[in-house]
């Protein structure tokens, strides 16, 4: 891995470096709340000239400070968007997620030349050269496949998947899925990323549990259909946002806790076609026991993707935890917590699959 330095940067004082990253995350919140604003509010101009001035303050506290890398990518970021007042280019949700990830990677190169005075230039390459690319195009009905595009080069960047899928091809379930079906799970992974941000998950744990979630379900000989599994595992939780909104104190809480995978299904609810996930979301909660919610179903009555979700659901939280940051070798203890839900939370066969699909993970993440 290459990396880049921003000299002057590195010698300015401390003080100046934390005011710098302080404004840098204030504006990055201001971003996201505008984006998050438009895609559940509505699209407005106004909104646009908002994002604008908060990328623009964003580039020039990063070029006062010597940070002419991270600059450049900025703004770029910023001419796409001010192609979006200028209406000769579209604004799409694709283009909005991009704008959010862009400006979370360049948070990361700053903290990382602020802690070690260099920082990733094959990332930073990776990103201009795609938005100069994205804004150079002629046809802008293209523009969200490319935003999406970049996207998954980020991810695949990221996490190695290239190098991964050489080595790791069982653990690769393939889900095919129709057009209309593609663009609502593109939406749903999207939505599922923003709430894990809020509950202080790292934004990949929908990523984690849908594929534990495929895993068990071949393992089972596929009860589910994938597409809709797929669907539930990215929606499961987010009747959550709701919970969000009241303190830890507050009588209303554990009631909106109750009512979570409800709300949940009603939001899945709204897009046609996911009937079957609908009713996986709704029942997540549920135990093979009785002793669950939101309707203390048992045994049979509750449909197999439910358990699948949780199963999944409950061992990625154990091991990846809040921060989300790193595999914190406690497998054998998740494994345990879910094991001796046997019989109670979850139906003995499915821990026996869960096992299964779990002992394929622990074998690759150790080649």
């Amino acid at each position: 891995m290459s990396q880049f330095a921003c000299k002057e940067f590195s010698a300015l004082e401390k003080e100046l470096k934390d005011d710098l990253l302080e404004c840098y995350v204030e504006a990055q919140e201001e971003i996201e709340g505008i984006l998050n604003d438009i895609e559940d509010n509505g699209f407005s101009f106004e909104k646009l000239d908002d994002l604008f001035r908060s990328l623009h303050s964003m580039k020039g506290n990063c070029s006062v400070c010597f940070l002419d890398p991270l600059v450049d990518v900025l703004h770029k970021l910023e001419e796409i968007v001010d192609g979006m007042r200028g209406r000769y280019i579209g604004y799409d949700y694709q283009l909005g997620s991009l704008t959010n990830i862009v400006v979370d990677e360049v948070l990361i190169l700053l903290r990382q030349l602020y802690s070690s005075h260099g920082a990733d230039r094959d990332i930073l390459v990776l990103m201009q050269s795609n938005l100069d690319e994205l804004y150079s195009m002629e046809n802008d009905e293209a523009r969200p496949q490319k935003a999406k595009q970049i996207i998954e080069s980020i991810a695949n960047f990221k996490s190695g998947m290239v190098e991964q899928e050489k080595s790791n091809n069982n653990l690769i379930i393939t889900v095919d899925f129709t057009e209309s079906q593609q663009a609502d799970i593109d939406k749903f992974k999207q939505l599922s990323s923003r709430l894990n941000r809020l509950l202080g998950y790292s934004p990949e744990r929908g990523e984690r549990i849908l594929k534990l979630c495929l895993l068990i379900n071949e393992e089972l000989k596929y009860p589910d259909d994938p597409v809709q599994l797929s669907a539930a595992a990215y929606m499961h939780d987010m009747g959550m946002a709701v919970v969000l909104k009241f303190d830890e104190d507050s009588p209303y809480r554990k009631k909106a806790i109750e009512k979570h995978p409800i709300v949940g299904a009603q939001l899945l609810d709204k897009h046609e076609g996911w009937e079957q996930a609908v009713n996986i979301v709704t029942s997540h909660e549920e135990q093979f026991d009785g002793n669950g919610f939101p309707e203390g179903l048992v045994g049979s009555l509750i449909p197999t993707g439910s358990f699948v979700v949780s199963m999944a659901a409950m061992f990625i939280d154990i091991v990846w935890g809040k921060s989300g940051d790193e595999y914190k070798k406690s497998a054998m203890r998740a494994i345990q917590k879910v094991n001796l839900q046997s019989g109670k939370r979850f139906p003995p066969h499915f821990i026996e699959a869960f096992n299964r699909a779990v002992r394929k993970l622990l074998v690759a993440k150790s080649q």
